[in-house]
């Protein structure tokens, strides 16, 4: 199967990640893969895995895009992929206009995809209204964006075993080559890191990962190890991961914090880090504590992935939690409850999950198995043409 993606570049950030990370898997498991984006840092890592990229700028806003479009028509009649998928709604605007107009001969099957609910009201009216519900299959990054995508275009959202029209909900997957649970931690990694973190040894780690920044959890990560520290002397946060840029003075006040907090002795600043699968495997429970609109479920999945137990009380980890490792669900908050309220539901969970940590069901969240989903809805997708709309420049 020949599948063309249209992204608005590969130059870094979550989609062009996930763009390059589900062209690569499609072409190990033999498909033809394609990217067709502006361009960008990650196109170089696209071509070494038996990936071709096609440079337009399909990042190019505006309603009238007659000779962009033109051109895109023109690659897509030369490629004559059987996919063409279209990631966010600018890509589906500029996609499903090009798609609408080739010949029905080489049309391949038009499907679209949206990864976060756009910000600013996108899908409030504009031009790019509804141009993700054109796909003859549309693909949500979670149950959530499914049920909103629904709503807001009254399309079904249908099981994962149907065919035909709908939306279905497709997960980032991860890379379990990489992140492999089976492969042992080894005793040089231990004591290399104790011997430059003397103060780690014999401690239960508590991690969280992500980018340092307002709303990305630190805070509360901070406020949760207070609480937990006065039950349990043989805790120890692990804060992993870079300012992002222009927040450089938010990660000096949170170390500020922490030590007027009395953490200095039980929270630790690791940066950037490169061995995630390393500290995943040698943690108690990972956390993500981003706000929703920061939560993407990379965390979550890649903890899990790794069988170390995660917690998560927003977002799309909070989803997968609920489908893998029902545990680490805080209870429900009660009505009008305050933020100390809250950081104690996640104490209570935390120490529920160190006290006895229940089994974690990671089945069909790998890469290989949401590609091969994505492939499997892709042949289902009956022959023919979808019924266009109608469609002007």
């Amino acid at each position: 199967m020949r599948i063309v993606q249209l992204v608005p570049s590969m130059d870094g950030g979550r989609l062009a990640q996930e763009t390059l990370e589900f062209a690569q898997e499609l072409a190990r498991q033999g498909h033809e893969s394609l990217v067709i984006s502006a361009g960008g840092t990650l196109v170089s890592r696209l071509t070494l895995h038996n990936c071709q990229h096609l440079e337009l700028p399909v990042n190019r806003k505006g309603l009238l895009n007659r000779r962009l479009h033109r051109k895109l028509r023109q690659q897509l009649e030369v490629v004559q992929p059987d996919i063409l998928l279209c990631r966010d709604s600018l890509c589906s605007w500029h996609g499903w206009k090009t798609w609408s107009r080739l010949p029905e001969s080489v049309r391949p099957r038009l499907v679209t995809a949206l990864h976060r609910w756009p910000r600013g009201g996108a899908f409030r009216g504009g031009w790019m209204n509804g141009a993700v519900s054109r796909g003859e299959l549309v693909l949500a990054s979670s149950r959530q964006i499914a049920q909103q995508l629904s709503q807001r275009f009254s399309l079904p959202v249908s099981a994962p075993d149907s065919a035909g029209a709908g939306i279905q909900v497709l997960y980032r997957g991860v890379n379990t080559r990489e992140l492999d649970r089976r492969a042992p931690v080894s005793g040089h990694w231990q004591h290399r890191l104790l011997n430059s973190f003397p103060q780690i040894e014999g401690r239960s780690w508590l991690m969280l990962p992500g980018d340092i920044g307002p709303g990305r959890g630190q805070e509360r990560f901070l406020t949760l190890l207070a609480q937990l520290k006065n039950t349990r002397e043989d805790l120890f946060g692990l804060i992993v991961g870079e300012p992002l840029p222009g927040h450089e003075k938010f990660a000096r006040g949170l170390e500020k914090r922490a030590e007027a907090m009395g953490l200095a002795e039980h929270v630790l600043f690791l940066g950037a880090r490169r061995d995630m699968r390393e500290l995943y495997a040698s943690a108690r429970i990972t956390y993500d504590l981003s706000d929703p609109a920061f939560s993407d479920g990379r965390i979550v999945c890649e903890a899990l992935a790794m069988g170390c137990p995660a917690v998560a009380d927003a977002g799309l980890g909070l989803e997968l939690l609920q489908q893998c490792f029902p545990q680490g669900v805080p209870p429900e908050a009660e009505p009008g409850e305050e933020g100390e309220a809250a950081i104690g539901r996640l104490a209570r969970t935390s120490v529920s999950i160190l006290d006895a940590a229940q089994p974690i069901q990671f089945t069909g969240f790998s890469l290989a198995e949401t590609t091969a989903q994505a492939v499997r809805w892709f042949d289902m997708l009956s022959p023919g043409s979808a019924t266009l709309m109608p469609a002007a420049d």
